[in-house]
């Protein structure tokens, strides 16, 4: 990729007939035709970025924003015992890991300096009560092992009430900027476990110790965890989450907002789950074609509450091509806290005469929902969402059975087990 460094050599490449002003053309037309459909060519005063003034730059409006960002992308992946959401007046917290103290980890690559950072480490304080005990240690190195024999933080650790443990990746594991360039793979993923400084430091925190264990886990891509699976009580997934991120952990960590963010990726249990990445075939390759189960399937993510989901009702049983079907279903919040669910849809192609995905999220919508209210979703599905790819690469509409599921997850077992609510599906025929 060019990063600007080509372009001033451009001239003398053209001189040299290393590039002809053809193929310069040629490259240049569909970066020209985006700015002009971006209005970045019109002319001063017509373009509706050029009323953008210095004030609005990171606004209250925008840090409000920020922050709900953050909230609603966090994902909860695990949380027996009810180990979250903690009470802010426990009376011993231990909060532990390099990246607990950082403003790296809540950034990520290609990013503007804020001065509202707040870290994980400083949110946690801001919520607790002025009598709780709260410690923090480094505990373990982001990618290499502890080689000092004596570690004092596991000890005082495991005598407080409650652990959280902050972990996971950083720029400086994934990334092509900084100095993940200068990383001994150049930022790329080696592997998608987590580096073994973090694995073996939280096996020594769980040997002989009952307490809650939290783990946030940071990070912008997949990774496999069967090890955190086993040993956290609870994890949430926080990503990169940007200025506000570190309070927005907290604000999950002590309850007063609920998880409601879902994978937008599927998180395999190890490598060997996916396919060479030579093969360009789709076999195994994401949700859509993964038939093995993996660690957290694809729109997994679980909430303080709890949700079911009524029967799915359809408008028709049969449509014939250039109708559209209405998907009806009803959504309730069983639980005691209020909190939003993603309602998701997936489609699957039963008669297809190729290969088709297993099933391919269609429609999701989120719902705010009190203890005890229901609301009703409709989604609407139309022709070009059953279209499929024949063999020679065209989309082609195809007659026969197709399978609906709604949940709050991709349709799996996995996910079940997992605490997902359990999905709703229907059939209906193209004719």
């Amino acid at each position: 990729m060019n990063c600007g460094s080509a372009f001033e050599g451009l001239l003398d490449a053209v001189k040299q007939g290393l590039v002809s002003e053809a193929e310069l053309s040629q490259n240049l037309r569909p970066l020209l035709r985006t700015r002009f459909k971006l209005g970045l060519l019109d002319p001063p005063g017509t373009c509706p970025y050029d009323t953008i003034s210095p004030a609005q730059l990171h606004s209250p409006a925008h840090q409000k924003l920020a922050l709900e960002a953050a909230r609603k992308s966090i994902v909860m992946l695990k949380n027996n015992r009810q180990a979250l959401p903690l009470q802010k007046d426990i009376k011993q917290l231990f909060v532990i890991g390099p990246t607990a103290t950082s403003v790296d980890v809540l950034l990520g690559n290609y990013y503007g300096v804020s001065d509202q950072l707040t870290t994980v480490l400083e949110a946690v304080a801001g919520k607790v009560h002025a009598g709780t005990r709260l410690e923090y240690r480094q505990g373990f190195l982001l990618n290499e092992l502890n080689v000092n024999p004596i570690e004092w933080a596991i000890d005082e650790a495991k005598g407080a009430d409650a652990m959280i443990v902050v972990m996971g990746v950083t720029t400086l594991l994934e990334g092509e900027e900084g100095e993940a360039i200068a990383s001994p793979y150049k930022g790329d993923r080696e592997n998608l476990r987590l580096p073994e400084s973090q694995i073996t430091y939280l096996k020594k925190l769980r040997a002989n110790n009952d307490k809650p264990i939290i783990v946030v886990l940071t990070g912008g891509s997949p990774m496999a965890i069967p090890e955190v699976h086993e040993l956290a009580d609870a994890v949430l997934l926080a990503w990169y989450p940007g200025e506000a991120g570190g309070q927005a952990v907290a604000d999950v960590i002590f309850g007063d907002v609920s998880p409601s963010g879902k994978l937008p990726v599927t998180f395999p249990k190890s490598l060997d789950q996916l396919p060479p990445y030579e093969d360009y075939s789709m076999k195994g390759r994401t949700y859509r074609y993964m038939k093995t189960e993996p660690l957290y399937p694809f729109g997994f993510g679980l909430s303080y509450s709890t949700f079911t989901y009524g029967p799915l009702n359809l408008s028709k049983n049969q449509i014939t091509e250039g109708e559209n079907i209405e998907v009806r279903v009803k959504v309730s919040n069983t639980g005691s806290v209020a909190a939003e669910e993603v309602v998701q849809l997936y489609l699957s192609d039963v008669e297809a005469s190729t290969t088709t995905p297993i099933s391919s999220l269609k429609r999701f919508a989120r719902v705010a929902l009190q203890p005890g209210q229901s609301q009703e979703i409709t989604f609407v599905l139309g022709k070009n969402d059953l279209l499929l790819v024949n063999e020679a690469g065209e989309r082609v509409l195809e007659k026969g059975q197709f399978k609906l599921s709604v949940g709050g997850s991709s349709a799996s077992e996995r996910a079940v087990q997992l605490g997902a609510p359990a999905p709703q599906t229907a059939s209906f025929e193209l004719i």
